[in-house]
């Protein structure tokens, strides 16, 4: 039987999507699923394909959690052939071994992994690195390794004319060059290149020399809180490199894919129709719909390892993020822990609040053909208040 204050908060819905001039002039999908009670409390159009916008990144980031790991790394690395030719001389002032400066004879190696956190600090630490090794003088070449993935500098379906950020291994900043950065880091730190600087791919041969790390926790809360498209994108390829490199976007989507189907496991030959296009959502070929984003969201709820850290990473109303300035002095402030959406004619948000007693609910709500964005943000915001303030028990 069907409660009454389900049935209120079914009315209060369809009111409020009755008056709205978004949801009769585009497409909304809406699904609301009550993750402690283990039920749909509400659908409207909830299985129709939508673009998500960077709602997608949520299933990016939750496949990463649960494909990667928490201890996973970003790890830049160094690595060197031929010979290091050091000294070590006695220091007369406080009667220990100084070790002398000395040369790398061969080449040194900067293996990329597509990480968008390395900035110049980063580059700046591994040279000094290196010249506490011993070193002030490299003979061969400066090589950066670019084999992490194959170099598609733009995902599927982006538009031409967007100010996209630029794809490959060896990533620095949106649109830099991480080989001339390294080398003037090199410089700055009193080391002598000899040689060339060029991507030539490491040998199996070379020596390990330093590296730097950067965690995954890192790479997604950029990813969640501030919707960044790149940190999204290398999440995708770092997935591809577990079924083996050259990483592709490709190879990240059949991860996703066979987590969708996990999730799905229990009808298999119901799996909604979607396409997944890349991975933070900018690409006009990505398709899903609320079913499929809830399903993702009650997926990493139940999985211990997931829900924290996801809860966590995504912005919350009024508070931090894309949500920051959203929902103030609303019940949903504060509460409301969800991922944003924006692509022209796209407006999405999907994520987590609690209800006035305290039961702990999904949602996505997609808005399709809606040229006013504000508008469409309201009504969201509007959505958010009323399950915030929905008790799913009588007082």
């Amino acid at each position: 039987m069907i409660s009454n204050l389900l049935i209120s908060l079914t009315l209060a819905l369809d009111s409020l999507l009755a008056v709205s001039t978004v949801a009769n002039t585009s497409s909304v999908g809406i699904m609301v699923y009550d993750l402690d009670a283990d039920t749909c409390l509400y659908a409207k159009n909830s299985c129709q394909t939508m673009r998500p916008a960077s709602t997608q990144k949520l299933i990016t980031g939750i496949t990463a959690l649960d494909e990667l790991g928490l201890d996973y790394q970003y790890t830049t690395s160094l690595n060197y052939t031929g010979r290091i030719d050091t000294a070590t001389v006695f220091c007369p002032d406080d009667s220990t071994y100084q070790l002398r400066r000395g040369s790398l004879q061969g080449n040194l190696y900067i293996t990329g992994v597509m990480d968008p956190k390395l900035n110049s600090d980063d580059l700046d630490l591994l040279a000094c690195n290196i010249y506490k090794i011993g070193i002030d003088t490299i003979t061969g070449n400066i090589c950066g390794d670019a084999t992490f993935m194959k170099d598609n500098k733009y995902g599927q379906g982006w538009c031409w004319d967007d100010d996209n950020p630029e794809l490959c291994s060896l990533l620095f900043g949106r649109k830099e060059d991480l080989l001339s950065n390294f080398a003037k880091s090199l410089s700055k730190a009193g080391i002598v290149i000899l040689g060339d600087v060029k991507e030539q791919s490491c040998p199996s041969s070379a020596q390990s020399l330093t590296s730097i790390s950067h965690s995954l926790l890192e790479i997604l809360e950029k990813v969640m809180k501030n919707s960044n498209n790149t940190y999204a994108e290398t999440l995708l390829y770092h997935l591809g490199a577990t079924q083996g490199k050259p990483s592709t976007a490709k190879k990240g989507i059949a991860v996703e894919e066979a987590l969708l189907k996990k999730i799905f496991a229990s009808s298999p030959s119901d799996i909604p129709p979607h396409r997944f296009a890349d991975g933070s959502g900018l690409s006009l070929y990505n398709y899903l719909s609320p079913e499929i984003e809830v399903a993702f969201l009650r997926y990493a709820y139940e999985q211990k390892h997931i829900y924290p850290h996801l809860r966590e990473a995504l912005p919350i109303a009024g508070i931090d993020g894309t949500l920051e300035k959203r929902m103030k002095n609303t019940d949903a402030e504060y509460n409301v822990h969800a991922k944003t959406g924006t692509l022209t004619g796209v407006i999405s948000l999907a994520g987590y609040c609690f209800t006035k007693d305290l039961h702990n609910l999904a949602f996505s709500i997609i808005s399709n053909g809606c040229l006013n964005a504000d508008s469409a943000r309201i009504l969201q915001d509007k959505i958010c208040s009323i399950l915030c303030t929905y008790n799913t028990t009588p007082n």
